[in-house]
């Protein structure tokens, strides 16, 4: 019996795009070049899509580009293994092999900028650099012949640090605690650092040749390609993420984060449809350019590390159904004021794994909350480490307040304007720094006077 097979017509085709893993679509576009039309034309549908400087990672596959030096001596091969592994060099190398600073790389059409005027200009070929890495090579140096002296005698590192030391052995006495083989990875990281001030000084050209590396990995499957070293970096970044999502009118992503620091390489009018939207407090205007608006943020996730910029009445901000802020102790003053003109209708507050917040901080911020009329149904929640904890904030609560009712982890109070808080606490697993919520929330009051 002869088989024919039917060919796949163009809506079947496009229902089976629509179904199908995003990494999966870019390969086979990449592969078939007569379906790439209808390929742009179906909506891209993404699980999670991050962006770094120089990596894109779209749900669990990364694309990364770097710089990759092919060595043609040995004498230098051990040098770069360590950068050449993890995909080459983050930025352009000039004629010596000095990484140029990104801060001098142009912004095209299309590209979303975060620098500020801390940008990285900071030159590497300088001479006050040669002089720190001559020293960072000197202490690598002398801690691994310690070491191998040491071991030689039958000695351990323990035994040395516990009894006398000399000058120069206080020196590399921190070096001495770091595992040999790290030491070893460090001096040659130093030597590497070292080569182009050689090659300068010497109008040499390094003995290497340069190509442009592009790693795709997912999971423990890496992909490899190498290309010609004939255009800058930023413009590979900027024509593989054109490959990828340029001319594609409707791009839906459950989950957007944003971890680039300096200018997102994006097409011309790139727009994606999200539910959930995580960055820098810094970031979020830039990132609400490349959000549609016309739907509705389940989740704006803010990360406040340094300055605080008040940006909370910005529409993309406010208008997001929950509000989560992760920050750390040294801005709860700032938070408390910030929170009297946060409108969203839920909010939560995070803290790092090295920030101990005490129930007088907590208060704090559930004052700064409360201090502004809210709808029935607001809440706030704040992540604890400890019952005890919790239990602290309650007891504050009750006695701020005259009259209060309590139950288990449970305290409520009326407020004069016919609702009633009520404030609890209870074990939460989904927390990645706390065991506990604290959750402060409006609800009506069954008399629904006012209170005079």
């Amino acid at each position: 019996m002869v088989s024919h097979s039917i060919p796949m017509g163009y809506e079947s085709l496009k229902t089976v795009l629509l179904h199908t893993d995003p990494n999966l679509r870019f390969e086979i576009a990449q592969r078939i070049p007569k379906i790439r039309l209808t390929e742009k034309a179906v909506p891209l549908r993404i699980g999670s899509l991050s962006f770094e400087k120089c990596t894109t990672t779209v749900n669990s596959q990364s694309y990364k580009l770097g710089v990759y030096r092919l060595c043609h001596t040995e004498d230098i091969l051990n040098e770069f293994t360590f950068r050449n592994k993890c995909g080459g060099v983050s930025r352009d190398l000039d004629q010596y092999g000095f990484e140029v600073p990104s801060a001098f790389d142009p912004i095209l059409n299309g590209d979303v900028s975060f620098r500020t005027r801390f940008a990285d200009v900071h030159r590497r070929d300088t001479e006050e650099t040669e002089q720190s890495f001559q020293f960072s090579l000197r202490g690598y140096e002398e801690a691994l012949e310690k070491i191998n002296q040491l071991e030689s005698e039958g000695k351990t590192v323990e035994d040395f640090l516990a009894g006398p030391m000399n000058e120069d052995d206080q020196r590399i006495r921190r070096k001495l605690r770091i595992p040999k083989k790290q030491l070893q990875s460090g001096l040659n990281g130093c030597r590497s650092l070292l080569l182009p001030f050689h090659y300068k000084r010497n109008n040499l050209a390094p003995p290497y040749t340069c190509y442009i590396q592009l790693t795709i990995a997912q999971g423990n499957v890496t992909k490899i390609q190498r290309y010609e070293y004939n255009q800058k970096l930023y413009e590979a970044a900027k024509k593989l993420n054109e490959i990828l999502f340029a001319n594609r009118p409707v791009i839906i992503v459950n989950k957007f984060e944003n971890r680039c620091s300096d200018v997102l390489r994006l097409p011309v009018a790139f727009k994606i449809f999200s539910k959930f939207v995580c960055g820098f407090n810094e970031q979020i205007f830039p990132i609400s350019s490349i959000v549609d608006s016309s739907r509705t943020l389940a989740e704006l996730r803010i990360n406040i590390n340094h300055a605080f910029v008040l940006n909370f009445q910005h529409s993309f901000v406010k208008n997001a159904k929950k509000l989560s802020i992760f920050t750390h102790e040294g801005m709860i003053d700032q938070l408390v004021r910030a929170l009297e003109t946060m409108e969203n209708q839920r909010i939560h507050i995070g803290f790092s794994q090295y920030d101990n917040p005490s129930a007088n901080n907590f208060f704090q911020l559930m004052q700064g909350w409360l201090s502004t009329e809210r709808n029935i149904g607001s809440m706030i929640t704040f992540g604890l480490k400890t019952d005890q904890i919790g239990e602290e904030v309650l007891e504050l609560v009750r006695t701020q307040n005259e009259i209060t009712e309590s139950t288990e982890r449970c305290v409520t109070f009326l407020q004069s304007d016919a609702t009633k808080v009520k404030i609890s606490y209870s074990p939460c697993d989904k927390g990645m720094f706390y065991k506990f919520l604290l959750t402060v929330k409006i609800k009506k009051a069954k008399n629904s006077r006012k209170v005079k």
